[in-house]
């Protein structure tokens, strides 16, 4: 594994993207990003890589990181998923009885949602769970709280309310790991994602789908979402495993003949959960 590889993430230092980052590039150097745009553009850079947040067990896709990745010229080279465990986050001199208004990022409050809806809480998204967390020691408000990760614990400027707020304990993200060009990591590479654009003729998807059904490719992932621009057309989202480069030349070929567009946008070594 490389050394000191810059590596982008969308958030602030302590978000989970960050704790991930420590976990399986201990090594690196880490440049926190704003927004998904950002990453985008600092992972364009030669040399350069990002970590991106795609799809949460709980919340579904993050549909903006996705439109994002597919308008570059970035290929995925890795997935990781980590288990999410959100805690309700507040000034040491609070108490859950004071609290009356909730921040995180838009995910986590909707990862949450019912635990936000049972305390009657006041919702205000952020852009991202740690500077969330930040975000309240600036304004010293007692009654405000925020939603992140547990490992919050360890600081003493914050007091945990309650831990495992989440909808479903079994909280799940998984994330991308992008760039330009491949880094230096000796993996298989057994797992593809694509963005497939079907003719607009009757029948066109299926006989996409039944292409993947007749080489005995598994699909992992099968999402549509609506094309910007042209009302009533769609797009899929579609992740295969696959690791055979001849069966790979053979579906895009095939595929190609019966789809407007199927686009690759990477290969890469399927994540064990966490």
């Amino acid at each position: 594994m490389e050394n000191k590889m810059n590596i982008a993430y969308q958030g602030t230092p302590g978000s989970y993207s960050e704790q991930l980052l420590k976990t399986i590039f201990p090594n690196s150097l880490y440049q926190p990003c704003e927004t998904f745009s950002s990453l985008i553009d600092f992972a364009s850079e030669s040399g350069n890589f990002g970590l991106l947040p795609v799809e949460n067990s709980i919340a579904g896709t993050v549909n903006e990181a996705y439109e994002e990745l597919i308008e570059s010229d970035l290929s995925i080279f890795g997935e990781y998923i980590k288990k999410i465990k959100h805690s309700l986050i507040a000034l040491p001199e609070s108490s859950l009885e004071l609290i009356s208004n909730v921040i995180s990022h838009p995910q986590a409050l909707q990862q949450c949602s019912k635990y936000l809806q049972k305390n009657n809480f006041k919702i205000t998204p952020v852009f991202d769970t740690a500077g969330s967390v930040y975000e309240v020691l600036r304004t010293n408000d007692n009654t405000t709280a925020a939603i992140a990760g547990e490992h919050f614990d360890s600081d003493d400027r914050f007091k945990i309310l309650e831990k495992n707020i989440s909808n479903d304990s079994e909280n799940f993200t998984r994330f991308l790991f992008i760039g330009l060009q491949p880094p230096n990591i000796s993996l298989i590479n057994n797992k593809f994602s694509s963005v497939l654009i079907s003719d607009d003729r009757p029948g066109s998807l299926l006989k996409s789908l039944n292409i993947f059904n007749d080489l005995n490719i598994n699909l992992t992932k099968l999402e549509s979402r609506p094309i910007l621009g042209r009302p009533w057309e769609y797009k899929f989202y579609i992740d295969y495993e696959l690791s055979d480069s001849n069966l790979q030349h053979e579906l895009i070929e095939r595929i190609d003949l019966v789809s407007k567009e199927f686009k690759i946008l990477g290969h890469y070594p399927k994540a064990n959960q966490e």
